[in-house]
């Protein structure tokens, strides 16, 4: 709350899943079999091994959660770990560390705050990198490890859609897309950006949206720089906001900018291709038929997350698999389960975070062979 601006309910969420993953992996711990084998003359099997030391990078709008999203499977599959927090919010895994200070080995666990130099010389000393933040800053991670190989996980930038089809409860739609899109200020790499929504009830979708921009307290940007880039992309759109949410401020000063959804954007407009990092969301020009909404949500570099609102599952189940995307959510949003991998493709990343996914993020598969005379 003091370095993010987060409302007590939401900090109180992420303290919440930090502690329900660092108990999901603690199981895994034990766990960590390989597979055994045996014929053309061996006995043969592997085995999954810890890399080493690795470096953990997180970022700023989820502090503590991102921490824990990494430094548990880290742990429970045998690395020593190196964090580094982003410079904006290091408290929370400075206090996480110091209340593992009695629980791990000296040396199993340190933290890091700074800069991008702090950054730059962990990938020096480390066996693996877990990366979490923008896209531009893991591609530059990316050019840095590949001078050694190390190997790499990245959780990069999205500009996720949700489509909206005839048949949804436009309610629930609604409230969950406004959650997706403005929960901690829209700082949310995952967070809806692009709304497509069938011709059939966009007018309609659109008024109950606008009831759901004053449920919440939104919060504050983290810092100027964010709150100045986010005021940017507002003012050089060529779009005009639709309409604008309560500021939640109560009047203090401070780096908030209310809710702000644009209507009939164009899927070419800087709106819909650009990831902003805050509280916008663009709605595009309605769809008329489904193969059009796959299509046009598809029509990005990034392929992190998106939804799909209708109560016909059967050809939800037939539209997941058509989107370009590492997570889908059906009639729901922002649910990320420990259990499930996360992660996205194309500028969106590399590699999973959660899940068993991120315990082979964090091992060696050794394959073993033994000649049998």
């Amino acid at each position: 709350m003091l370095q993010t601006g987060k409302s007590q309910e939401d900090a109180l969420f992420e303290v919440e899943d930090t502690i329900e993953c660092l108990r999901h992996f603690a199981g895994y711990s034990d766990k960590l079999a390989g597979q055994a084998h045996t014929g053309n003359g061996l006995h043969a099997y592997t085995q999954k091994e810890p890399y080493g030391t690795v470096g953990l990078i997180t970022s700023f709008n989820y502090p503590l959660l991102l921490t824990g999203w990494k430094l548990a499977p880290s742990l429970a599959a045998g690395n020593c770990a190196i964090v580094k927090p982003a410079p904006q919010t290091p408290l929370t895994t400075l206090a996480l560390a110091g209340l593992a200070t009695d629980i791990l080995p000296a040396g199993v666990l340190s933290v890091l705050p700074g800069g991008a130099e702090i950054g730059q010389a962990i990938l020096k000393g480390v066996d693996k990198i877990s990366f979490t933040g923008s896209t531009a800053v893991g591609q530059s991670i990316m050019r840095e490890a590949a001078a050694t190989l190390t190997p790499i996980t990245l959780e990069c930038g999205g500009k996720n859609a949700a489509i909206v089809l005839a048949d949804a409860d436009l309610d629930e739609a609604a409230r969950h897309i406004a959650s997706g899109a403005f929960s901690n200020a829209g700082q949310n790499c995952c967070a809806v950006s692009r709304v497509l929504v069938s011709v059939e009830v966009h007018d309609t979708f659109l008024d109950k949206l606008s009831q759901h921009l004053d449920t919440q307290d939104w919060g504050p940007l983290i810092d100027q720089t964010q709150y100045e880039r986010v005021l940017g992309h507002i003012e050089r759109a060529t779009e005009s906001p639709a309409f604008v949410g309560p500021r939640n401020n109560d009047g203090q000063s401070g780096y908030y900018v209310p809710p702000t959804v644009f209507t009939q954007v164009d899927d070419h407009s800087p709106l819909a291709r650009q990831e902003i990092f805050g509280p916008v969301l663009s709605i595009l020009k309605p769809f008329r038929t489904i193969e059009e909404a796959i299509g046009r949500a598809n029509n990005s570099p990034y392929g992190l997350a998106a939804g799909v609102f209708t109560k016909d599952y059967k050809r939800a189940h037939s539209i997941v698999p058509q989107l370009k995307a590492g997570v889908v959510w059906v009639n729901t949003y922002n649910l990320m389960p420990s259990f499930l991998p996360f992660g996205g493709v194309k500028m969106s990343g590399i590699g999973k975070d959660l899940g068993q996914a991120a315990m082979n993020e964090f091992t060696i598969e050794k394959s073993v062979m033994f000649g049998l005379t």
